[in-house]
């Protein structure tokens, strides 16, 4: 049947069934529920295990399922800047979660290059896809390792997406024990808005004939992203920007929908938007592309590289996990273990997976986090590009120019005086405080 022909539809709903599947696990194994997990973690190791990539037990389309990260990945970003910001947030969160985002990029640059320095004889190309897998993702680093081949690294799509399923992993089994640490340690902050009373005013007041609520949210995300898609579209027209702008196509939409949220306000009648109901959206898709980024990773035979790249990753990791909690308590003053969260999350797993872990205690994505996710993801844009446009780049190329390892070690050092510059200005800048003592990871109110 022709419909059928192309695989989509059966990915989407094979998609939907592993959710399903998520969740009976969830209900019916006391461990799983107990310990958190979220269901769309749960959804995406079990496709990933009956996925083509392992048993092919599932007729799963890995391309489908890279399509739905990619565009999830906007839609989730539009929703939630077309909330309304929680009121009172005047910590400075956005502003931080720009310059930590920034940080972390130019952090793990600087372990990757160390790493494969130290170890020796291997393509600098490995060290660069720290960053990139972790942050990035499986798709964004498969591009650049497979663009960065020509450059001599062997198998560079392939080592992009096992360093960013090594990042997953990260995300889950010290992200779900971190989000339980902060429970158990009273860290989760109090939401300060309830948009629930305010949203059953707006359905009731619909004129008649109006269309559905839910409807509207709909039509709000995808007007934005038709935008989006528009403004991208001329970018690339840019031969600068003609390849990099696709890979920001999420933060572009993001900054759509903060004039477009004042313009909806401001239409005559009931409110096109509701607060509530984004949130959910958001939700969903966070979700959905979570279990499809999972279920898309493609396992590959670790062979002759699998010692760096589990010292690669183990270090990432490790000097990850310690610097976003160290730092959270001392750079967001509102909400610091929600932006803690979003931050690991984002830094191991990408951004939804940040977003996914935040749902385990803010189902709704009503704290302060998920915008200042949004607001930071532009920002760190600045900061970000050095390292993804320059740094990073020059360091590949060095290895075909004949220049490696003496150029390493002065990118290296490049990398260190750009980290120590980002650290200045968080602190002139951002709301970065170095509360003491320095050696507590969660210093009590100063």
């Amino acid at each position: 049947m022709k419909f059928w022909a192309s695989g989509l539809v059966l990915t989407v709903l094979l998609v939907a069934v592993l959710l399903l599947v998520a969740e009976l696990l969830r209900r019916f194994v006391p461990p799983l529920r107990n310990l958190g997990i979220p269901g769309s973690i749960i959804a995406g190791a079990v496709g990933l295990a009956c996925g083509p990539s392992a048993l092919a037990l599932l007729p799963l389309d890995t391309s489908v399922l890279e399509s739905a990260v990619y565009h999830g990945l906007a839609i989730a970003f539009i929703a939630v800047g077309l909330q309304t910001p929680p009121a009172g947030q005047q910590g400075g969160g956005a502003t931080s979660m720009a310059f930590g985002i920034s940080w972390m990029l130019a952090f793990q640059a600087f372990l990757g290059l160390g790493v494969v320095l130290v170890l020796g004889g291997l393509h600098p190309g490995l060290g660069a896809m720290l960053p990139l897998g972790f942050q990035q993702g499986p798709g964004q680093a498969l591009a650049m390792g497979a663009t960065w081949e020509e450059f001599g690294l062997e198998d560079g799509a392939q080592l992009g997406l096992i360093v960013a399923a090594l990042g997953f992993a990260w995300s889950v089994f010290i992200g779900v024990p971190l989000v339980h640490w902060g429970r158990r340690k009273g860290l989760i902050s109090p939401l300060r808005v309830d948009t629930k009373d305010e949203s059953k005013v707006k359905r009731m007041t619909l004129p008649a004939g109006s269309l559905e609520l839910l409807t509207r949210q709909a039509l709000a995300i995808g007007v934005v992203y038709l935008i989006t898609y528009g403004i991208v579209l001329l970018l690339a027209q840019v031969p600068a920007l003609s390849k990099l702008v696709w890979g920001f196509h999420f933060l572009i939409g993001a900054l759509v929908a903060l004039p477009a949220r004042k313009l909806l306000h401001r239409m005559p009648g009931p409110s096109v938007l509701d607060d509530e109901l984004l949130g959910r959206l958001a939700g969903i898709t966070v979700d959905f592309i979570t279990c499809s980024a999972l279920a898309a990773i493609q396992i590959s035979v670790l062979t002759a590289n699998w010692m760096p790249i589990l010292i690669l990753t183990t270090v990432g990791g490790t000097m990850t996990a310690v610097s976003v909690i160290w730092l959270a308590r001392r750079a967001f003053p509102d909400a610091p273990f929600e932006h803690c969260v979003v931050l690991f999350g984002a830094a191991t797993g990408t951004l939804p997976m940040g977003l996914a872990l935040l749902r385990i205690i803010d189902p709704d994505l009503r704290s302060p986090a998920p915008m200042s996710a949004v607001l930071g993801s532009l920002g760190a844009i600045l900061g970000g590009a050095p390292v993804v446009m320059v740094f990073l780049p020059r360091v590949v190329t060095s290895w075909s120019e004949g220049t490696w390892p003496g150029a390493g070690w002065m990118w290296l050092g490049i990398c260190f005086v750009y980290v120590v510059a980002i650290t200045i200005a968080w602190r002139l800048i951002g709301p970065l405080r170095f509360r003491k003592p320095l050696r507590a990871f969660w210093p009590t109110e100063a």
